[in-house]
């Protein structure tokens, strides 16, 4: 869960600083840092996604795959599935 944190905020920063680059200067240095670092994080983000059980995470593969916000979609769909598949259960006693 912590890998895939550092990469959705990866891919969320690398794919701003590459706007900001494209819309304003367009340095050429930041254009090949940034692009590659942006897509790596991009291909961890659907590793982990697709390394998880469905059961935890139903429908986090497929939003895994949207480019530049994937990584927090997952997020967001992962950690209250997550919880609630690792909460224990309360057995009531008779």
């Amino acid at each position: 869960m912590r890998a895939l944190r550092v990469a959705a905020a990866v891919e969320a920063v690398s794919l701003l600083f590459l706007l900001v680059n494209v819309f304003t200067v367009h340095v050429d240095v930041i254009t090949s840092l940034g692009g590659p670092t942006h897509g790596t994080a991009y291909l961890v983000i659907i590793v982990i996604a697709w390394r998880t059980p469905p059961a935890l995470a139903p429908g986090a593969r497929p939003r895994a795959l949207v480019p530049g916000i994937g990584g927090l979609l997952v997020l967001r769909r992962m950690p209250r599935e997550a919880s609630a598949a690792q909460r224990p259960r309360l057995v009531e006693e008779e």
